[in-house]
């Protein structure tokens, strides 16, 4: 290890909101952040000044002494700053680097991977106190590190399986927003005040996120008891024309994957096929 590299644990790339990047959070340890690098070195001043922490670079390859590199920016500049950093004289051998708090495509991490790096993704997700890491060994080694110094708990998923991460992130949170938003609206449509239904929306999905956790697979209403498909049938077509067809795949959703009453599931498929072919909604 060259001398200059004991200097700083970490060098900074990037630009946007670091004040809410998992950055931010390093306790402010003298020469724990060296270099800070941005877009320019106007940037790098204000990002430094921001951090209270490093120092504003002006040549990005003092980058190559410190021991890590933390990489956030927003979406729309992760590619220009990638490039930028790609064009550093950097001996990336083994070298850690952490995208924090980023969308980074797969090419990118390829890139940077096929220049000698070794790459993690340490992302918040929501669950106050907790993070989620992926990478290679040596910078999940860091991650790890990264985490403890922010004293958080890290949860380390598969390498290569972040998109898988991210789209059951999206559903549970993104995608299911407006199903909560839907049903209050269909408690609307039974007469109930805007404000009870809103309540009794909030009380369905949290009662039943509860019961999954402590029940798991047999929390299902329908797990022992086999529902009427007549009945089922009567709610899909009270609902407005556009959802139907959504509405009766999330119910055959719960069918398919518990594997129960696959009689009924036949029923409403057959039903599907019938609306279908009479040009109707559903």
């Amino acid at each position: 290890m060259r001398a200059s590299e004991s200097q700083a644990e970490y060098g900074v790339v990037g630009g946007g909101a670091l004040s809410k990047s998992l950055i931010a959070g390093l306790p402010a340890k003298r020469r724990q952040i060296g270099p800070v690098v941005g877009a320019s070195y106007r940037v790098a001043s204000i990002m430094s000044n921001r951090l209270r922490a490093g120092h504003p670079a002006r040549a990005l390859e003092e980058l190559g002494a410190v021991r890590v590199i933390l990489f956030h920016a927003p979406s729309e500049q992760v590619r220009g700053m990638a490039e930028m950093l790609e064009t550093a004289d950097i001996d990336w051998k083994d070298k850690p680097l952490i995208f924090c708090d980023s969308e980074v495509p797969v090419a990118i991490m390829d890139r940077f991977r096929a220049l000698g790096a070794s790459t993690a993704v340490a992302r918040q997700f929501g669950i106050p106190g907790t993070i989620m890491l992926e990478g290679a060994p040596i910078a999940l080694a860091c991650a790890h590190r990264l985490a403890s110094q922010l004293k958080l708990r890290a949860v380390e998923i598969a390498f290569g399986t972040g998109f898988v991460f991210a789209a059951a992130h999206t559903l549970a949170t993104v995608a299911i927003t407006p199903l909560i938003n839907r049903v209050a609206d269909m408690l609307r449509a039974s007469g109930l005040r805007d404000t009870d239904a809103v309540r009794i929306a909030v009380a369905l999905f949290e009662r039943t996120i509860q019961d999954y956790g402590h029940s798991g697979k047999q929390s299902w209403t329908w797990h022992r008891s086999e529902p009427a498909a007549e009945q089922i049938e009567a709610e899909i077509a009270s609902v407005n024309a556009p959802f139907q067809g959504l509405f009766r795949e999330l119910i055959l959703a719960g069918f398919e994957d518990f594997d129960k009453h696959p009689k009924v599931a036949g029923e409403l498929r057959r039903a599907a096929v019938r609306v279908l072919a009479a040009g109707e909604p559903g």
